[in-house]
C-alpha cells in the first residue's frame, strides 16, 4: 500500500482532473456534478492517504471545505468501493483494502519500465538481479532475472521479507520518512535486551547507505548469501523500490560487491530517471 499511498500524496495528477473538469464543462449540467463529486471524492482519499491517523467526519468535512452531508455521502461512496474504510468503535476514517489492488497494478508498472534497465544490469554482474519494492512492513520481490550460474541464489517473485531485513531493507529503511522508520520499529521483534543495540546498528548502517548510495551484505538473511543494493526514487523523492543483485557468498565477495556497487548505482539512478527523479546524484557514466 506504501506506493499507492505515495502516488495519493502526488500534486501532479490536480492538473489532470482540472483537465477532466473543463472538457466536460461543454456538456451539460449533470455532466459537471459528476466532475465535481469526483473531484470532491478524490480530494477526500488524497487527505486520508496523507495522514498518518484515522480522520473524523467533523475534521474531514473542515479540511476538504464540505458540509458534512456531503461529505458523508462522499465517505460512504468510498467506503462501498473499498477505498475507504470506517472504524466502527471510533467512527474515523482509514485507505481501504482496495488500495492494494492499486498498488499492485502500480508494481506491475514499474516492474515494465525496469525491465530494460535490469536486464542491462544482469549482463554485466551474471548474477541474479532483483526488483524490491516496500509494502507495509514487508519488501516483496516484484521481479527477477536469476543468475545463468549453476549456483545461484534466485528468490521467487512475490518472496516477501521484513522490511528492515537485508542489503535491499538497508537502503528502502534508509531512505523512508522519519515517521515510518519509527513505525517500523516499534513492530520489529527484538529482544528487550539486545534492542537498543541493535538499533543503533541499524540505524548506522541507513547513514552509510544514504551516504554511498548502496548497501551490501552477507550471509544474511539467507546463510551462504550475499546481496547489493541501490535505491529507487520516484519524481518527488521518494523510494519506492532497490535494485538489487544477489548471489552466493562464496562468489560474491565483500571487494566483489564493491566492485559492482557502479554498476548497481547506475541502475537504480536509471530507473529513478526514468520515474521523473531529477536529482540522480550517485549515477554513474552521466
Amino acid at each position: 500500500m506504501h506506493s499507492v499511498i505515495q502516488f495519493l500524496r502526488k500534486p501532479a495528477i490536480e492538473p489532470v482532473l482540472r483537465c477532466v473538469a473543463r472538457r466536460c464543462g461543454k456538456g451539460s449540467c449533470e455532466t459537471m456534478k459528476t466532475v465535481r463529486s469526483v473531484e470532491r471524492a478524490i480530494s477526500i482519499l488524497f487527505l486520508v492517504a496523507q495522514n498518518d491517523r484515522p480522520l473524523g467526519l467533523s475534521e474531514i468535512s473542515r479540511s476538504v471545505g464540505l458540509d458534512k452531508a456531503t461529505t458523508l455521502r462522499l465517505l460512504t461512496t468510498l467506503e462501498g468501493a473499498d477505498l475507504i474504510q470506517q472504524d466502527t468503535a471510533t467512527r474515523r476514517y482509514f485507505l481501504g483494502g482496495a488500495v492494494n489492488r492499486l498498488s499492485g497494478a502500480w508494481r506491475n508498472d514499474l516492474r515494465q519500465l525496469s525491465r530494460p534497465y535490469l536486464k542491462t544490469l544482469w549482463r554485466d554482474t551474471n548474477e541474479t538481479v532483483c526488483l524490491a519494492c516496500p509494502r507495509g512492513l514487508e519488501r516483496v520481490y516484484v521481479e527477477i532475472m536469476p543468475s545463468m550460474h549453476e549456483l545461484s541464489d534466485v528468490p521467487a517473485i512475490g518472496r516477501a521479507y521484513p522490511i528492515h531485513v537485508g542489503a535491499a531493507g538497508i537502503v528502502l529503511m534508509a531512505h523512508l520518512a522519519e515517521a515510518e522508520v519509527e513505525n517500523v520499529l516499534r513492530q520489529v521483534d527484538l529482544a528487550s535486551a539486545a534492542r537498543e543495540a541493535e538499533v543503533k546498528r541499524m540505524r548506522r548502517a541507513w547513514n552509510t547507505a544514504r551516504q554511498q548510495g548502496y548497501a551490501f551484505i552477507t550471509g544474511h538473511p539467507n546463510v551462504g548469501s550475499a546481496a547489493i543494493a541501490a535505491p529507487v526514487f520516484d519524481r518527488d523523492g521518494e523510494v519506492v523500490a532497490a535494485a538489487v543483485v544477489r548471489g552466493p557468498e562464496v562468489r560474491l565477495t565483500r571487494e566483489k560487491l564493491v566492485q559492482l556497487s557502479p554498476h548497481v548505482i547506475e541502475t537504480a539512478a536509471r530507473i529513478s530517471e526514468a520515474l521523473g527523479y531529477q536529482n540522480t546524484k550517485f549515477a554513474v557514466g552521466g
